[in-house]
C-alpha cells in the first residue's frame, strides 16, 4: 500500500476530566461488568460515563429501546456531564502521556489522534474479527453522542527515542492522578518542544491494535459516512511500547446446541484432544499453550488439545482452535455469528464469575491460556484475524478521562477536536 501523506498520530485539542470530578465521571471496565451491574451504576450515578456508552443490555428490564433511543440517552448523559463542567478543555493541540499502574505493573503510552489512513496503508494492523452490529452502533454513537472517550489501544515496537521524550514529560507531578478498580491513571501534557519529535517517531512505524477493534471499525464506518469532514479522518488512540503491555486471557462461554450430559460432552470433546475429569478449578487451569479448562454442569475437565502442524500462526492458536474445533465442531455454534450466544469473561474478572454465569444459564465455560504478544503481532502482520475477544490487555484506559469532541449531537455547540 502507498503510505498516506498524513502523519499517523497528531496532537489534538482535547478535554480532560477535572480531578475533582474523576470519581463520578470515569467509568469502570465495561467488559468486566454484567449489564445488571452497569445499570446499577447508571441509576446510582447520573454522571458515570457508563451512561454515555450504553448498549442494548444496559436498558432496563422489560424495555426494548431502539439503537437511536439508546444513543439519545447516552447523549443526554454527556450533556449533563458537560453542563456540570466536569471536563476542562486543554486549549491547544497536544499529545498526552498516560501511565497506567496495576499492582506491580506500569505501562506508559502516548495519547493522540490516529489517522484512519493507517488502516489502509498498513501502518495500523488488526488481529481480531468484529461483530458488525456492535460496530454500527458505535458508528452511530459518533454522530448522536458526538464525542469519543474510550481510546483505541495500540502497541508498537519499543522505541528508545520515543521513550526518552515520554520520560522527560513524566518527570514531574501529573495533572491527573486517579485510581479506579485498582488501576491508577496518571496523565501529563507533552511539552510543545517534544510534540514534533513524538509525531515523527510515531509517523510511519507499524502499530498493532490491542483493544478496540469494534471502535476502529466504527471510526472507519464514520469516515465513510462523512468523507469530507476532517474530524472523522482521525480517532482517539493511545499507543504503548510492546515490552510494557501485558496480555491476559478472555475466557469463553458457549451453549451446547445438543444440550448433552457431561459424559456425552466429554466423549465429543475427546475428538479434539485428551479430556480428563479433575476435582476443581486449580487442577483444570491451563498452564501452557494447548491446555483449556472446561466447566460444565458443576464439573471441571481439563482439555489438552491434540498437537497440530499447520503453517500459519493463526491456525495454531488456542482461541482459533477452540472456535473452529470445539465451539464450532463439537458444540455446533458459529462464534462469529451475531446470534451465536457466545460471550466472554476477562481473566481479571475471575473464574468465579465465569462459574456463576454458567451455573445460572447452563452454558459451557472455557478457561483459556493467554495469547502471547508475539503471536498477536505475527497474526496481524500476516493479515489474519483472530476470533473476537482473543486477548485481554490489562490494565487499559477507562472511559471518562479524555474527551475528543466530534462537534455533532451532544457536542454540536462545541468546536471539534
Amino acid at each position: 500500500h502507498r503510505l498516506s501523506d498524513h502523519p499517523l498520530f497528531a496532537p489534538f485539542a482535547g478535554w480532560i476530566v477535572r480531578p475533582e470530578w474523576a470519581e463520578r465521571v470515569v467509568a469502570g471496565a465495561y467488559d468486566s461488568k454484567t449489564p445488571e451491574e452497569r445499570r446499577a451504576v447508571i441509576e446510582q450515578n447520573p454522571y458515570s460515563y457508563f451512561g454515555v456508552n450504553r448498549s442494548a443490555g444496559d436498558a432496563p428490564p422489560g424495555t426494548n429501546p431502539t439503537a437511536d433511543e439508546l444513543l439519545e440517552a447516552g447523549a443526554a448523559t454527556l450533556t449533563r456531564i458537560l453542563d456540570a463542567g466536569a471536563f476542562a478543555p486543554t486549549g491547544r493541540a497536544a499529545f498526552y502521556a498516560l501511565r497506567l499502574s496495576f499492582r506491580d505493573h506500569d505501562q506508559t503510552g502516548v495519547v493522540g489522534a490516529l489517522h484512519l489512513d493507517g488502516f489502509a496503508d498498513g501502518r495500523v494492523l488488526t488481529h481480531e474479527n468484529v461483530r458488525p452490529e456492535r460496530a454500527q452502533l458505535l458508528a452511530r454513537h459518533l454522530e448522536i453522542v458526538g464525542a469519543t472517550s474510550s481510546p483505541i489501544s495500540l502497541t508498537h515496537v519499543a522505541d528508545p527515542g520515543l521513550r526518552a521524550a515520554v520520560d522527560r514529560t513524566t518527570d514531574h507531578e501529573p495533572e491527573l492522578d486517579h485510581v479506579i478498580e485498582g488501576v491508577r491513571h496518571r496523565l501529563w501534557t507533552i511539552d510543545e518542544a517534544d510534540t514534533a519529535a513524538v509525531a515523527e517517531r510515531l509517523g510511519a512505524a507499524a502499530v498493532f491494535v490491542t483493544d478496540g477493534h469494534h471502535r476502529s471499525a466504527a471510526a472507519l464506518a464514520g469516515r465513510l459516512r462523512h468523507p469530507d469532514d476532517p474530524v472523522f479522518r482521525r480517532t482517539l488512540a493511545v499507543v504503548f511500547p510492546h515490552d510494557e503491555v501485558r496480555v491476559e486471557a478472555f475466557h469463553r462461554r458457549a451453549p451446547d446446541r445438543d444440550q448433552r450430559p457431561v459424559d456425552a460432552l466429554m466423549e465429543a470433546l475427546a475428538t479434539t484432544g485428551t479430556v480428563t475429569p479433575v476435582d476443581d478449578e486449580p487442577a483444570a487451569r491451563p498452564r501452557q499453550r494447548g491446555e483449556i479448562g472446561v466447566y460444565v454442569d458443576g464439573r471441571w475437565l481439563q482439555l489438552v488439545l491434540d498437537p497440530v502442524e499447520r503453517p500459519d500462526v493463526l491456525a495454531r492458536l488456542d482461541v482459533e482452535r477452540l472456535r473452529r474445533d470445539v465451539i464450532g465442531h463439537v458444540l455446533g455454534v458459529d462464534e462469529l455469528d451475531a446470534t451465536s450466544d457466545v460471550d466472554y469473561v476477562p481473566a481479571p474478572t475471575g473464574v468465579d464469575e465465569l462459574v456463576r454465569r454458567c451455573d445460572a444459564d447452563g452454558k459451557v465455560g472455557f478457561v483459556m491460556y493467554p495469547t502471547d504478544i508475539a503471536d498477536l503481532m505475527a497474526v496481524a502482520r500476516a493479515g489474519e484475524l483472530m476470533p473476537p475477544k482473543s486477548s485481554y490487555f490489562a490494565p487499559k484506559p477507562r472511559s471518562g478521562v479524555f474527551l475528543r469532541v466530534i462537534g455533532r449531537g451532544a457536542t454540536a455547540h462545541l468546536p471539534s477536536s
